[in-house]
């Protein structure tokens, strides 16, 4: 791993492997940041305190200069690439160095989920800054528009900032009798009212969740079969490793509610990226749980694949070097190479083409599009590992593809020159377009800013408006918020992972 900041000459910029890089703008250099970022643990190029020091710096830079531009950054990071620590940081400059009227719109495009102003909250104290006026008002707004039950269910306790801590420093006026009850119980616990203990006591009771249920029985076979009917989306996804722990999988009673879920139309709207239905699977694969869970698992993952209205072939240069291997967070099993792959088969299972992935060399995948998803991630995950030679894999597939579109999944951190044999490609036909999903967010670039059509993160929704962009700036293009009026905002799911 290597901490050292890339290397400046003359106006000459270089990636972090030695290879021709160009240094994107503040606004672009953020959007790829925080889309790329889960700001949690080490990358393989950056350490955790230098990639948060970035982050900050231009956060407060662009909170200052153009506070409108972050504030969208921020709603479009939150709604579209479903991230949560990043979009809720963005919110609390805001409220530092921007206009409060900016601020608040953010909040409430961005506090989707219970306990988001409580990140806002907890990373605003993080810097030593003092809390604004205008902060506990849009944490008292927030307080009020949560129902009971969700105070209850995120309310925090034993982390930095709790849901007690925020009614005392926000102090929002009750707006019901059973907001009132509960802000008692909140904040006076076992010496609240009795009338707020009783209230409590039965919303708890009226709407129990696995969570509740393996943390009063205990973890046994007994209660994950209990917890089973409450468990859907990313909470099913990711407790199926428990339930073959204790030998549920092979059930045939445990079989049947799985099917009746994943095999149910709302997988759709469950809002699990294809990358964390592939992990379930190739864990599963390895902890050799039974075939007919694996192949419901497999049906969840295509029915869940949005459809991509896309004609001509694709080109899919998809990253495989070494450090794509490098996990998104500390708390994730998942890697920038699966998040990537998964997007790249995605995007070749929908027009067609070429998938090939690329490091110091090519490994072009030989399955036809229709072939099994996983089997498509698998292979490709199989190879790599070495060099990124970025330049090299187009010099060697762009003049042989018959199709006009490329596009390239990359942490854009290459060791040769990467632009020279694209910008040759597009300029032998105007009808050409080229299109980088950059998924780590590091800097300098592979490619100058106003190259190639470029877009960040790794969320399937990616895909659907990389191809509105063909024609226009991204930063522009986020900061009118023209997102909004393709992207339905959707209430997040209350079993969304903890570290986005």
């Amino acid at each position: 791993m290597s901490f050292n900041a890339p290397k400046q000459t003359k106006g000459v910029a270089w990636t972090y492997e030695g290879g021709v890089g160009y240094l994107a703008s503040p606004e672009t250099e953020l959007l790829l940041l925080v889309a790329g970022s889960l700001f949690s643990g080490d990358t393989f190029y950056e350490g955790e305190p230098l990639r948060q020091r970035r982050f900050h710096e231009l956060a407060r830079k662009l909170s200052r200069r153009d506070p409108r531009y972050v504030a969208a950054l921020a709603r479009y990071a939150r709604q579209v690439l479903g991230l949560r620590s990043g979009p809720s940081a963005l919110v609390a400059h805001l409220f530092w160095w921007g206009p409060k009227e900016v601020a608040e719109e953010a909040a409430r495009g961005v506090w989707l989920r219970g306990d988001e102003h409580l990140e806002t909250l907890a990373y605003t104290r993080l810097q030593g800054w003092k809390l604004t006026k205008g902060l506990k008002r849009a944490v008292a707004w927030r307080l009020n528009a949560m129902s009971p039950q969700a105070l209850l269910k995120y309310r925090k306790e034993g982390h930095a900032f709790s849901q007690r801590d925020a009614l005392i420093l926000a102090h929002p006026k009750p707006q019901d009798p059973a907001h009132a009850l509960v802000y008692e119980w909140l904040v006076r616990g076992k010496k609240a009212l009795p009338e707020a203990q009783a209230f409590v006591a039965r919303l708890l009771e009226e709407r129990p969740t696995w969570e509740r249920i393996l943390s009063t029985k205990g973890a046994s076979r007994e209660s994950w079969w209990e917890a089973l009917p409450h468990l859907q989306g990313l909470s099913l996804v990711r407790n199926l490793s428990n339930l073959h722990r204790f030998g549920l999988l092979e059930e045939t009673g445990v079989q049947e509610a799985l099917a009746r879920k994943l095999l149910s139309p709302q997988v759709a709207g469950w809002r699990v990226y294809p990358y964390q239905w592939l992990q379930a699977i190739l864990r599963g694969r390895e902890e050799g749980w039974p075939g007919e869970v694996l192949a419901l698992l497999e049906t969840a993952l295509e029915a869940s694949l949005p459809p991509l209205p896309l004609e001509g072939e694709t080109l899919v240069l998809v990253d495989v070097s070494g450090s794509m291997y490098a996990p998104l967070s500390r708390w994730s099993e998942a890697t920038y190479a699966l998040a990537a792959t998964s997007l790249g088969a995605l995007l070749y299972r929908r027009t067609g083409g070429w998938l090939v992935g690329f490091d110091h060399a090519l490994h072009p995948v030989p399955l036809p599009p229709e072939a099994p998803f996983p089997e498509l991630v698998a292979h490709l995950l199989a190879a790599g590992r070495g060099g990124t030679r970025l330049g090299l894999a187009l010099e060697k597939t762009l003049p042989r593809f018959p199709g006009r579109r490329a596009v390239v999944f990359t942490d854009e951190q290459v060791h040769d020159d990467a632009y020279r044999p694209l910008r040759r490609w597009l300029r032998e036909d105007p009808g050409r377009s080229a299109y980088v999903v950059n998924v780590a967010g590091y800097h300098p670039l592979a490619f100058p800013e106003r190259g190639v059509v470029r877009v960040g993160g790794w969320s399937e929704r990616l895909l659907e408006l990389l191809f509105l962009l063909e024609v226009d700036d991204p930063v522009a293009w986020i900061r009118s918020g023209g997102w909004e009026a393709t992207v339905p905002v959707a209430p997040s799911p209350e079993d969304e992972e903890e570290g986005r």
